[in-house]
């Protein structure tokens, strides 16, 4: 009964009263060099901002590339190394702080994010370095990119690692490729 009369007053024509109480005006505008992961994240943000007790973390491949040396803590190897070309653009694979940005001589130009939950992304051997210490980036957000800087390196690429409360982590058990 009450369905024939809601279809009753249904109608196809979008102008309609009905559908007027249904548009509603869309005002977020991407950020500049926004890219289609950024409006997604902002989207789920959006979708889960009441539910943040039950989000959890998760890391991106932060660059473009095969793992050219894997996971070894026996062998002081404490990341994976992704090999690329130089100049290959090197993206934070999750968002968080930039608590360190700057040239040691053993790693070359490194970056450093703190992250939530008590994990950090470090990220060596770049080029060139986009972001500085107390900046705030995005997952997925232009932060460097890849090279050969430091006496460690035997060549371009990324020497990824991950920790977690102090202790190292294996990077290829977070990753989503």
């Amino acid at each position: 009964k009450y369905a024939m009369k809601l279809a009753q007053q249904d109608s196809s024509d979008s102008t309609s009263n009905i559908y007027k109480k249904l548009k509603k005006p869309i005002n977020t505008k991407l950020e500049l060099g926004g890219n289609i992961l950024t409006a997604f994240n902002m989207l789920i943000e959006k979708i889960f901002a009441d539910s943040s007790k039950y989000s959890s973390l998760h890391f991106l491949q932060p660059v473009n590339g095969f793992i050219s040396q894997e996971f070894l803590p026996d062998k002081g190897h404490l990341g994976i190394d992704f090999g690329t070309k130089k100049g290959s653009p090197v993206y934070a694979a999750a968002g968080g702080l930039v608590v360190f940005a700057d040239y040691t001589p053993d790693n070359g130009n490194t970056i450093i994010i703190e992250h939530e939950q008590n994990y950090i992304t470090i990220y060596q051997h770049c080029a060139s370095l986009l972001k500085k210490v107390r900046d705030i980036v995005k997952q997925g957000e232009l932060i460097a990119f890849s090279g050969n800087s430091g006496k460690n390196t035997t060549g371009p690429h990324l020497h990824f690692e991950m920790w977690q409360n102090g202790k190292p982590v294996n990077p290829e058990k977070f990753l989503i490729k």
